[in-house]
């Protein structure tokens, strides 16, 4: 899913981040827009469509997008200086964030599919 593009709005955004929750993605936006770039953070389920099409697996997942010409340099720089937590590690991160890694978006009022770009 990481570098496929998707048009929203009518613009075309390329996916540059992949998480397993929205707390974890808005890490990483916070990341690129502290370097100036322009993110947007959507909870995948808001669009089913697209992480359909894209192979998404997870209702959790939550996408970290930037404009199609910014996409290489915020990949290079989320490899840099983001880790990919897994497992125990990520149960653990969660909970310090305090996001309750099995959520449900259909249940849960706290989760917003309605996310928009900052």
């Amino acid at each position: 899913m990481k570098g496929e593009t998707v048009r929203l709005n009518g613009d075309i955004w390329t996916v540059v981040d992949v998480a397993p929750a929205e707390p974890l993605a808005e890490m990483v936006a916070t990341i690129l827009e502290e370097e100036g770039f322009t993110v947007v953070v959507r909870v995948a389920t808001g669009m089913a469509d697209v992480l359909t099409h894209l192979g998404g697996v997870s209702s959790e997942t939550t996408l970290v997008l930037v404009p199609e010409a910014q996409a290489e340099t915020a990949l290079a720089l989320i490899t840099e200086t983001v880790t990919d937590y897994e497992g125990e590690e990520l149960e653990a991160l969660l909970a310090d964030l305090g996001a309750d890694p099995e959520a449900d978006p259909e249940t849960d009022p706290e989760i917003d599919e309605d996310t928009e770009p900052r």
